[in-house]
């Protein structure tokens, strides 16, 4: 069949479908959606206080903003002491997005208010890229000096419904420094965030790091579309945080629904977490502060700068497409302003390794007179070390004897060591550790000899997650004091063997494909040679036989062979306003891959059905090909 102009689909951090106008009328459908359980009109909230000086009131206030370059209007609910003492008051931040006033919701903040000595601000309508989620510094910083706050992170939480409750969790990512809790109500899980005009897509699940010494809290409703979304971000949370909890909307109590999260909140309050001893950080902005440290790039274009382990004896660093797993930017310049850690003046060594290859240098560098320390690097993914001594680290892993890890199944490990510092290690004993239930580990410590500076060594370990229904293993290294964390993503045992038909590798050509969904669209995928197989210097994508049309697949493979750091997605918004989309791996073989070797993935597609999602697992296997112009003669007979 010819093809003409058959749309490409956009590869990297960003999907390439979103508009301004798609997520304002993802919005409106949102908001429209989930209050529909209110069944009775309301007096105003301002009726509700009744004017009595004894009563919960709620003000209109306005402020000029520089960021967002105009006045500002927000509401806040005051509690009835507020007027008549001089007491100061831990804040709920409420935004929210595009839906119509609410005189329910207002009441209830209300009534909560009466009993309860918080207050409450509330703010919008959001956005979630561009220039808004930079505004909330500025309104913190405003309220704290036009209001009595107690003006530290510890009494400071955000919350929000809808869109509104997705901007609070990413506020409280993008703010840990800011924010000790956060909560979403029926919130969306994802949205292109960052700078306009090289958004990217962040999905909530994916980015759990950023919340460590945060309290989150997810309602969510299993009759609604987002219920797919909201247990897919819990899959990975209640796995990967010991302080995220969720919570069921129970329509038939609804007005139960704000009281429970304020009261999480209260909660957070009188219990707060503290500040990370070591944190990560990763961030779609090329330029932000967080926890001290200050960072900016020259990056124009869709990603994220990761900051991993970032402490005042080092940090892991990479600017990349997308968040985890994408590939490195190295042709970004990086600039590291360090908190206010070390003496103003004072000299320190420092060793930075490049992970990539192993190529380390050496420098010392001074305190300028604020106490910072300043470095310059690129894009690629570095580890840097602070101080005298040996900084012994987990560099990477991988999964060995398997194509990838499984749950309920013995998971071989290689788990490759890095002395990051400027002497040698001692040697010494590993004790393999988990915070999750379940988790076993054969053997259950490992020695470790000495490493020179920049040297790395390899210790094999076997863990076996008990539940079978497990998304990720947590596993702490240990030595001595030393406790170096990663996570192993765990997948599904048994998925469905792919047989020939069942699925299509694509390099550039176009295929009848499913879009937004549902939609049936002629479209090229990767760049290649067109002739359906996998060789070295193009990239492909993997779709699987998804009854009429074919499915892009996301890829995962422990083998060499196989590079998934490229990503593609596809917007589902039109047809679930959630601002959601799945996505899909680009994927490329390295030219060190000789033609004939066999590789083995696992292939996963999301499927639209009658009952709500249909997450789909198989098992690949495909040749390495040859490149054009080396395919191997065959003789005519």
């Amino acid at each position: 069949m010819e093809v003409t102009e058959a749309p490409r689909l956009r590869i990297g951090g960003g999907s390439g479908t979103y508009s301004r106008v798609r997520i304002l009328v993802g919005f409106l459908c949102l908001a429209a959606a989930g209050w529909g359980w209110q069944k009775r009109p309301v007096a105003a909230a301002t009726a509700a206080a009744g004017g009595a000086a004894n009563a919960a009131r709620v003000e209109e206030q306005t402020f000029p903003s520089q960021v967002l370059g105009g006045e500002r209007s927000y509401r806040v609910f005051l509690p009835p002491g507020y007027g008549r003492s001089q007491k100061r008051y831990p804040v709920i931040y409420w935004l929210y997005g595009y839906e119509q006033p609410n005189q329910e919701r207002e009441k209830e903040i209300l009534a909560y208010l009466s009993a309860h000595d918080v207050l409450v601000v509330y703010a919008g309508p959001v956005e979630t890229s561009g220039n808004y989620p930079l505004y909330f510094p500025e309104l913190v910083d405003h309220i704290d000096h036009a209001l009595r706050t107690v003006a530290d992170r510890d009494h400071r939480a955000v919350t929000g419904y809808s869109v509104g409750g997705f901007l609070a969790l990413y506020t409280a990512g993008k703010y840990p420094d800011l924010v000790g809790s956060a909560s979403s109500f029926l919130g969306a899980t994802e949205s292109p965030v960052g700078p306009q005009g090289f958004e990217v897509d962040y999905r909530l699940h994916e980015v759990y790091g950023n919340y460590d010494g945060v309290r989150t809290r997810l309602v969510e409703d299993p009759n609604e579309p987002a219920h797919f979304y909201h247990q897919r971000l819990n899959g990975s949370w209640l796995y990967a945080r010991a302080n995220h909890e969720t919570a069921d909307f129970d329509r038939d109590r609804a007005t139960e629904a704000i009281p429970k999260t304020f009261d999480f909140h209260m909660h957070a309050f009188a219990a707060p977490l503290p500040k990370p001893a070591a944190f990560s950080h990763w961030d779609p902005y090329p330029n932000f502060a967080v926890w001290g440290w200050e960072v900016a790039s020259t990056r124009r274009q869709p990603g994220f700068t990761m900051l991993d382990h970032v402490s005042a004896r080092g940090f892991r660093c990479a600017v990349r497409q997308w968040a985890p797993g994408g590939a490195t930017i190295p042709e970004v310049k990086l600039s590291l302003a360090s908190a206010r850690l070390y003496p103003p003046g004072s000299t320190h060594p420092v060793t930075i390794v490049r992970l990539h290859d192993g190529q380390t240098r050496h420098a010392t560098l001074r305190a300028d007179v604020q106490g910072r320390l300043n470095f310059d690097l690129n894009g690629d993914a570095y580890e840097v070390a602070i101080g005298e001594g040996a900084a012994v680290t987990v560099s990477a892993w991988r999964v060995t004897g398997a194509a990838w890890a499984t749950a309920g199944q013995p998971v071989k490990l290689e788990v490759r060591f890095l002395n990051a510092g400027s002497a040698r290690s001692a040697t010494g004993t590993v004790e393999w550790e988990s915070p999750d239930k379940g988790v076993k580990f054969t053997p259950a410590s490992s020695r470790l000899f000495g490493l020179g500076p920049g040297e790395t060594a390899p210790l094999a370990v076997t863990l076996t997650a008990g539940d079978a229904s497990r998304t990720m293993a947590r596993i702490v290294a240990a030595i001595g004091s030393e406790r170096m964390a990663f996570e192993v993503p765990l997948f599904p045992a048994n998925p469905k063997v792919a047989q020939k038909g069942d699925f299509e590798i694509v390099d550039g050509r176009a295929v009848t494909a499913w879009r937004h969904a549902t939609e049936r669209a002629e479209t090229v995928f990767g760049d290649g040679n067109r002739d359906g197989e996998a060789a070295p210097g193009e990239t492909f994508v993997i779709l699987l036989k998804d009854g009429e049309a074919l499915r892009p697949a996301e890829v995962f493979s422990n083998d060499a062979c196989v590079d998934t750091g490229l990503r593609g997605s596809d917007s589902w918004d039109v047809y679930d306003h959630q601002l959601a989309s799945m996505a899909y791996s680009v994927v490329s073989i390295p030219e060190k891959c000789d033609p004939g070797l066999r590789v083995h993935v696992l292939a996963r597609i999301v499927s639209p059905t009658a009952g709500g999602y249909q997450t789909r697992y198989e098992s690949i296997e495909f040749p390495v090909w040859w490149r054009r112009g080396q395919e191997p003669h065959v003789p005519v007979p």
